[in-house]
């Protein structure tokens, strides 16, 4: 017989994780309705039922230095979570993401005998490795997005479980709505560009260190290009973690207020944007699969703190940085990191993304690559997380975690 009424305790803290988060709640929702939920996380976990003080914007922070700053903020959060396993008891703690945060209060819920599920492996494939060995010490089941990140755990007692990427489920069907039901044209003529004009959209990210270093860069890149090619339109695609007041405050003031009003930004329709679009500029992050999904030829970028990535450039062993690359094994899209993400040389890469057939159909051939990576047959998130509830009625603790079910029996 079915528990009723059981407390899980979610963490996420930023947008990506919200996704998922919010993905993983809604099934949780129709399958047992009496559970509670609660913790951390952003707009999409809230309206499925997680409520609280805090938010993603309170967690969403990257790079070394940055994470020194922001240590007040992150301690806070983080006592108000013990708090929350000390007063209500959660029957599993998820932790989705945010590794090194979400570790260390995966650590706390182990002392008290709080079952763990983390959603989404760090990035041990590209460093730290030997951190895969160490995390069966304190989570009881881990669930991986990318097929070549199971074969990472052989080696270690820790349940593993390929979900495959959810993206797959929402960013297909959504470009294939837009081409089939005309919505591209919509989109279009909401921001008055013509049919036969070609236009970009942006991806500045999702936290507002990302927008603070990559914001001004892109736009001077797009302004450059206008200058060249008077007939290009441009949008920004803004998370929802984040206000057009936000991106206004690094828009660079050596352009002109006048090319303002040829970028409106759009809150939360990047789906809607992204399928229309002829090229994307977007910073590194999930955006850049869904992009890769949609179809839609783009160029990554990425900047941190200068100390982070004098530092990273010692730890790193990868050879790329962007996720589809990374899950195509090979180069697929342009990679612009650091001072390569200047506006001359995004602004070279728009233009041979725009204007040169022989580059797009190269890169949404080798799309598919992408795609059969991502759909390839997985068990689903919910599944875990049913089967620890029902065996933790009877047990807890990372001691059985070689009794939960394992992948193969999904």
């Amino acid at each position: 017989m079915k528990k009723k009424g059981w407390k899980i305790l979610l963490v996420a803290g930023e947008a990506s994780g919200d996704f998922l988060g919010a993905e993983l709640l809604r099934e949780l929702r129709r399958g047992y309705p009496d559970c509670q939920f609660m913790g951390v996380g952003g707009e999409g976990m809230r309206a499925e039922g997680v409520d609280g003080p805090y938010n993603i914007n309170h967690l969403s922070v990257i790079g070394l230095v940055e994470i020194v700053r922001r240590l007040p903020d992150l301690y806070r959060v983080f006592q108000y979570l013990l708090g929350l396993m000390d007063r209500q008891r959660p029957d599993l703690l998820v932790t989705i993401d945010l590794p090194d945060f979400n570790f260390i209060l995966a650590k706390r819920a182990q002392a008290r005998n709080i079952p763990v599920l983390h959603y989404v492996s760090p990035q041990v494939w590209a460093w730290r490795r030997g951190r895969a060995k160490h995390l069966e010490k304190f989570i009881d089941h881990l669930l991986v997005l990318f097929p070549f990140e199971k074969e990472i755990y052989a080696n270690t007692r820790l349940p593993v479980t390929f979900v495959g990427h959810p993206l797959v489920h929402r960013a297909l069907p959504w470009s294939m709505r837009a081409e089939g039901a005309g919505g591209g044209e919509r989109v279009r003529r909401g921001l008055g560009i013509g049919r036969d004009d070609k236009w970009v959209v942006i991806l500045p990210g999702s936290r507002h260190s990302e927008v603070s270093r990559l914001f001004a860069p892109m736009i001077r890149a797009c302004f450059l290009l206008k200058k060249r090619m008077p007939s290009v339109c441009f949008a920004v695609a803004c998370a929802p973690t984040l206000s057009e007041g936000e991106l206004l405050r690094h828009w660079p003031q050596d352009v002109g207020m006048d090319f303002r009003q040829e970028v409106p930004i759009r809150v939360g329709a990047t789906y809607d944007l992204v399928a229309s679009a002829d090229a994307a500029l977007v910073t590194s992050g999930t955006a850049t699969l869904e992009t890769a999904l949609m179809g839609i030829p783009q160029v990554v970028c990425y900047r941190v703190n200068r100390l982070t990535y004098e530092i990273g450039k010692w730890l790193v062993r990868i050879p790329f940085f962007s996720l589809v690359n990374l899950v195509a094994g090979k180069e697929v899209v342009r990679e612009r990191l650091q001072d390569e993400a200047n506006p001359e040389t995004l602004c070279a890469d728009l233009m041979d993304l725009l204007y040169d057939e022989q580059v797009r159909k190269k890169m949404e051939s080798e799309y598919r690559v992408v795609r059969e990576q991502l759909t390839q047959s997985a068990a689903r998130p919910f599944a875990v997380v049913e089967a620890m509830l029902e065996k933790g009625s009877e047990t807890k603790g990372v001691s059985d975690k070689l009794n939960y079910i394992s992948a193969g029996e999904l």
